[in-house]
């Protein structure tokens, strides 16, 4: 298997932080990481050419199939991308040094994104998961600030509550159906689920579902997202939005769908949650001014739109018939969008990263008028801009219009519902990248008119993904042979895609639309180099670069008029984080009777900064303290001790600890 040879790439990046020059443990390791990316998408070719593989990986039984290889497609064209980034991006954390820690963590993330959607095992699923969330914590906090390291260890904490506790809990579900952890295959927990009771499907899939619900940030276990995303360094932030969020998906599908089953009032049950998830989303995107937090409310926008796609089709593929059809094409639509997703929303984070590279800052309202001297970051993520918005003809249109149409034939209110409310949104989203983009490049700002591009490696990174968005628009054709695994009714060809009669054509919307702006073009003759300085309104002390509309201003009527809507949702953020705040508190009082208390008695551990001020004292050393001290103390002395005081203080020990263990 040429996975082998993926995550031999990403074990190499791991031992490279041996190195001890972090430049040069940096560069190379995201250069293995490139590497093992790069494996990955060759693995794709294979099986979609050759078909289904299956194997030992170490000891892991591995099986990759037609649904892993859309998952492996997006881990790798999201990892080379990111990787190629990073090579240069990490430069800016090089006063933190710990090139090593970085080595180790961003390597174990990738590969552990790969083991997840490749091990045929419950068990190595959830080792994956769990390798997987200790990486990515390990990454948030890289920059070491004191709000990010808090960001990090919340997030963490929160993936404990409600990913590792539900997540082993339904594992011990599964062996109690199957007796054996060598045999919790999927195959064999789906036979074993076929007999199982019905409160027993109920209770994994309910675990399951909060699991992958939060992993994914579903209302409401979105709370964590914003800060976590704004807290990590911006390539990793791409990684975790465009690869690590579709990791549930394919839970979603592997381990609920396809091993338990699932019925028309469970895919109701996501589609809603992905409609509502889409709503809070996009409509918290828009009052953002932090870059990598509109990105991240808008991740959670787009990851509704993925749910409620698989969400109509597991609801309406156990129909059959006409209805099966509808479903088979909304679960299509589903997957299509995740790959689309993690294609432009790691192209906006990588852009927006360029940004910070340049300019120190990812605040909307510090920057503006980058779009002259970063030119090709600029274009990058207005392809991106567009592909998010669903502008046609970028590849995010399609995969949302065909949402649309899935929801519409369903012949239900709610799911037509929903699909109206995501055409609806997708204003929402157009607005907030129009904000994303014009506060970024739009305008003049004279404080960066001497900003240069990024380094290549850095473009190449960005215009990989930028690049696929135009492409696979213009050419959906290109994936939908290895995302229809679903076997979708697609009426498509190399020029054309829809359902039914209703069709898009992106080569001929390309034609027209070429044709006319070129007619435009002529009608109007554009002159090209003129330059005039904006009207200051007889102002006479105001700075130029005051002149543009900074980004806290683009919807603030708006924002007044849905205020009680943001109100509601603070509210339930403030729920929230107020549980993860009481958890942490929980955390911190039993952490406390772990800290070296015995030199310090009267300290008081009641926030996390306290803890990590202290040395962290496990039960097993504060038990033999006392012996360790002794021998320190023997240690220093021994060597101007005489042979018979040493007889004596060796048979008094031996003495001690016989009779320790006669009482015991």
């Amino acid at each position: 298997m040429i996975l082998e040879y993926a995550i031999g790439a990403f074990i190499l990046g791991g031992l490279v932080g041996l190195l001890r020059d972090y430049k040069a443990t940096v560069k190379a390791s995201s250069f293995m990481a490139f590497l093992g990316s790069l494996a990955l998408l060759w693995q794709v070719y294979e099986v979609y050419t050759s078909g289904p593989v299956s194997g030992d990986l170490f000891g892991i039984p591995i099986r990759i199939n037609d649904l892993s290889i859309v998952f492996l497609l997006i881990i790798g064209l999201v990892g080379a991308a990111a990787s190629l980034f990073a090579i240069n991006y990490m430069e800016l954390f090089e006063k933190v040094g710990k090139g090593w820690v970085y080595a180790i963590a961003y390597n174990t993330l990738l590969a552990s994104m790969a083991l997840i959607v490749t091990a045929d095992s419950m068990e190595y699923f959830v080792m994956g998961w769990e390798l997987m969330t200790l990486s990515s914590f390990v990454l948030v906090f890289f920059s070491e600030k004191a709000r990010d390291v808090n960001a990090s260890v919340k997030y963490y904490i929160t993936m404990h509550f409600l990913d590792t506790i539900p997540l082993f809990l339904a594992l011990g579900t599964a062996y109690s159906l199957i007796g054996n952890f060598e045999e919790l295959t999927f195959e064999n927990i789906a036979n074993a689920m076929a007999t199982a009771p019905a409160s027993t499907k109920a209770v994994f899939t309910a675990l399951l579902m909060v699991a992958f619900m939060a992993k994914s940030g579903m209302v409401p276990f979105h709370f964590w997202v914003a800060e976590t995303y704004r807290a990590a360094p911006t390539s990793i932030s791409a990684v975790m939005a465009g690869a690590m969020e579709k990791v549930a998906i394919y839970g979603l599908i592997a381990l609920i769908w396809r091993t338990v089953g699932t019925s028309y009032n469970l895919g109701l049950f996501v589609a809603v949650i992905g409609a509502i998830t889409l709503t809070v989303g996009t409509l918290y995107a828009l009052r953002e001014t932090n870059a990598k937090r509109l990105l991240a409310y808008s991740s959670i926008g787009q990851m509704g739109y993925v749910w409620f796609g698989l969400g109509v089709g597991m609801a309406l593929i156990p129909k059959g018939g006409f209805l099966g059809t509808v479903g088979a094409l909304g679960a299509f639509a589903g997957l299509f969008h995740a790959l689309n997703h993690a294609i432009f929303k790691a192209s906006l984070f990588l852009s927006t990263g360029a940004v910070e590279y340049r300019t120190g800052t990812v605040e909307l309202n510090e920057l503006g008028g980058l779009g002259k001297t970063m030119k090709v970051t600029a274009l990058a993520a207005l392809f991106a801009s567009f592909a998010i918005s669903g502008v046609p003809p970028f590849n995010g249109f399609i995969s949302k219009w065909l949402i649309y149409v899935s929801g519409y034939y369903s012949d239900s209110y709610i799911l037509a519902l929903g699909a109206v409310l995501a055409a609806f949104l997708s204003a929402g989203t157009l607005a907030y990248s129009i904000k994303l983009y014009g506060a970024q490049f739009g305008g003049e700002m004279k404080r960066y008119e001497n900003v240069e591009e990024v380094p290549a490696g850095m473009l190449v990174g960005q215009w990989v993904l930028a690049g696929l968005t135009l492409l696979i628009g213009v050419f959906p054709g290109t994936v939908t042979g290895i995302l229809n695994v679903f076997n979708a009714p697609l009426n498509e060809n190399l020029y054309k895609i829809g359902f039914q009669s209703v069709m898009f054509s992106p080569v001929l919307f390309v034609i027209v639309l070429g044709i006319l702006a070129f007619g435009l073009y002529l009608v109007f003759k554009p002159e090209f180099g003129k330059e005039a300085k904006p009207w200051d309104c007889g102002a006479t002390k105001l700075d130029e670069d005051e002149y543009r509309i900074n980004a806290e201003g683009y919807y603030l009527k708006y924002e007044e008029k849905i205020g009680s809507f943001y109100r509601l949702g603070d509210w339930f953020y403030r729920v929230g984080a107020g549980a993860i705040h009481y958890i942490t508190k929980a955390y911190l009082w039993m952490a406390s009777y772990f800290t070296k208390i015995v030199d310090t008695p009267y300290t008081k551990i009641e926030t996390l900064d306290d803890l990590r001020e202290r040395e962290i004292m496990h039960i097993d050393e504060e038990v033999f303290k006392p012996l360790v001290r002794f021998l320190n103390i023997a240690r220093d002395v021994l060597p101007g001790m005489r042979l018979g005081t040493f007889v004596v203080l060796a048979l008094v020990v031996v003495g001690a600890i016989v009779g320790i263990l006669i009482a015991l």
